[in-house]
């Protein structure tokens, strides 16, 4: 099953995502996110074998016990790769405790131990709002990004991570939660 890690947000800080996000033009080339898809990707695993799933769960478990809770906030809009030609547009996300980063750098190496890979890239803390299908879709990115903006909001407090399962539909994914972990 195609599978996850990530911290769930709550209403607080899902409405103002909401708000901008039906203001966003409708477009080809672009997908843009329904509330319910609204998160922040703390490991994308893939394909995760049945068998291997509970072993996924005690490590998001153990590695939650380790990292204590912490606030984070919404902070403004950026783009993957670059602002001339975006592919997914999101929200910032500030951690002053850095908490998403260190619950990834204990993830890591226990998940890789398993088989599931270290990402590459630096790690940014983000949620996804829209991700373009063509250069038509990083046109109106573009445009969004250039005009949109997004305030802070009120501070939310990260008690827990949830394993997902990302179920592809013809609507798009919808997302099973598989087990949740209480932080510290």
């Amino acid at each position: 099953m195609r599978t996850f890690i990530a911290i769930e947000l709550d209403a607080a800080t899902r409405r103002p995502l909401v708000q901008l996000l039906r203001g966003f033009p409708r477009a080809d080339g672009v997908k843009w996110c329904s509330e319910p898809q609204l998160h922040i990707t703390l490991k994308f695993l893939g394909e995760v074998p049945t068998t291997t799933l509970p072993k996924v769960c005690e490590i998001a478990a153990r590695v939650s016990r380790a990292v204590p809770p912490f606030e984070i906030r919404l902070a403004g809009l950026g783009c993957f790769p670059a602002p001339r030609n975006p592919r997914v547009l999101w929200a910032g996300v500030q951690d002053a405790a850095d908490g998403c980063r260190r619950w990834v750098e204990l993830a890591d190496p226990e998940l890789e131990a398993i088989g599931y890979k270290p990402e590459t890239r630096a790690f940014t803390p983000h949620i996804t709002l829209g991700r373009s299908r063509s250069s038509g879709g990083s046109d109106v990115l573009r445009g969004v990004l250039d005009r949109a903006t997004l305030s802070a909001g009120p501070p939310m407090q990260v008690t827990r991570v949830t394993v997902y399962e990302s179920v592809l539909g013809p609507g798009g994914a919808r997302y099973e939660v598989l087990a949740t972990a209480s932080l510290g």
